[in-house]
């Protein structure tokens, strides 16, 4: 069974995040892209705490890609040391060439997730090129204290959807930061791979 001490002083802390994103709602017109905003992180942060008390972090996850962030093509994955292929904790929509591409350059792409920061690929960008080839629109660095040990990697977004916003950063963001203790906090036994 995981330790229940770390994973309850995070789920404090996201439900005071959650709190103040509520707050942040309750002051802003409903009409307005703030509020739409602070809608969907106060429902990111719902439901990451949710997640946490059912073990259910990776799920989670996928479900807050699909919902909130248009794309239904995504990898939770574990990075593994010296270049190893990754592990796909949880994954839907993608597709074997997707897969391939993740353990076939794992190497690479462990590279890329080990700078740390939320990556939204940019087509134009040179230093972008590799990603895009994969058809990688994201990759969000997930942590266990100052370690990089996994990402949760989107692939192509939904056809309505041209690219991520500025709201959409600040939600990969957020997953960024309590999605990696809320996975590798646990322990191995209370993760399970699914595919």
């Amino acid at each position: 069974m995981a330790d229940r001490k770390p994973v309850s002083a995070l789920v404090t802390q996201l439900e005071a995040r959650s709190d103040n994103y509520l707050q942040q709602c309750l002051k802003t017109l409903p009409d307005g892209d703030r509020h739409t905003i602070w809608s969907r992180l106060y429902a990111t942060s719902q439901r990451l705490k949710q997640a946490l008390d059912e073990n259910g972090v990776a799920d989670a996850v996928l479900e807050i890609g699909s919902n909130l962030l248009g794309c239904e093509e995504i990898a939770v994955v574990e990075l593994h040391a010296n270049g190893a292929p990754v592990s796909i904790l949880a994954s839907v929509g993608i597709v074997e060439a997707q897969r391939s591409a993740l353990l076939n350059h794992a190497a690479k792409i462990s590279s890329e997730i080990a700078e740390g920061r939320v990556r939204i690929v940019d087509k134009r960008l040179a230093a972008d090129e590799f990603l895009a080839r994969l058809g990688i629109t994201a990759l969000v660095p997930l942590s266990q204290g100052p370690t990089v040990k996994g990402a949760i990697v989107m692939f192509n977004l939904l056809p309505q959807r041209s690219g991520f916003e500025s709201g959409d950063r600040e939600l990969l963001g957020l997953l960024s930061v309590y999605v990696g203790p809320g996975l590798f906090g646990l322990s191995a036994s209370a993760r399970t791979e699914r595919r």
